[in-house]
């Protein structure tokens, strides 16, 4: 879809939770003006609301994005833990407002990017990627395997599943979210899965 998405930019990151529960005074005002029924009133309200919504981006406060940039965004930042910041769920911006369409549901819970490809949950947030391309397959001096992707991610083997020294590169990697925040991996499409963290 080409969803346009906008966002408050406040001056630090704010949990995600409370993000998700932000409104934008703006964008209320502007929608507020559907129910005004005359029609005078109704483009008085409008006015007004367009001119907040105009001062609000030239002050830098919302900012416009296209929705393939955030999920771009999300799929650079899978596996980071970073204190007290996350990116707002596309579960938010999946449809129109009211009820979700077929067509929208379809559109959050798979796309693909390249090569590669990400299944999402329904709560909007990345549950899967698919087809990373492997740039680097090395073990470290606790014989776990390191895998440095092509798009400069780094991930490391946390667990003691056999993973063989011959295996190849050749049909990239899957990661997956696991139990209590954790993440699996595995090398091609026939390998073990093993428990794994980004470390770059």
């Amino acid at each position: 879809m080409n969803t346009r998405l906008l966002l408050l930019i406040t001056a630090c990151a704010l949990p995600s939770t409370a993000l998700a529960q932000t409104p934008v005074p703006a964008l209320e005002s502007l929608f507020a003006c559907e129910g005004v029924t005359d029609d005078a009133q109704r483009l008085s309200c409008l006015d007004a609301a367009v001119a907040a919504l105009h001062s609000e981006t030239d002050s830098g406060s919302i900012i416009a994005l296209h929705r393939g940039e955030v999920e771009a965004a999300e799929a650079a930042t899978f596996g980071l833990r970073i204190p007290g910041f996350s990116l707002p769920s596309l579960s938010r911006f999946a449809a129109p407002r009211g009820a979700a369409t077929d067509l929208a549901a379809a559109d959050l819970a798979a796309s693909s990017s390249g090569d590669h490809a990400v299944s999402r949950g329904s709560d909007g947030q990345i549950d899967r990627i698919d087809n990373l391309a492997i740039a680097r397959i090395e073990f470290n001096h606790l014989q776990y395997v390191v895998i440095t992707l092509e798009n400069g991610q780094v991930w490391e083997q946390i667990d003691s599943t056999h993973i063989s020294r011959s295996v190849s590169a050749n049909g990239g990697a899957s990661i997956r979210r696991a139990a209590l925040g954790s993440y699996m991996m595995r090398i091609g499409e026939n390998s073990r899965w093993f428990r794994a963290r980004r470390s770059q």
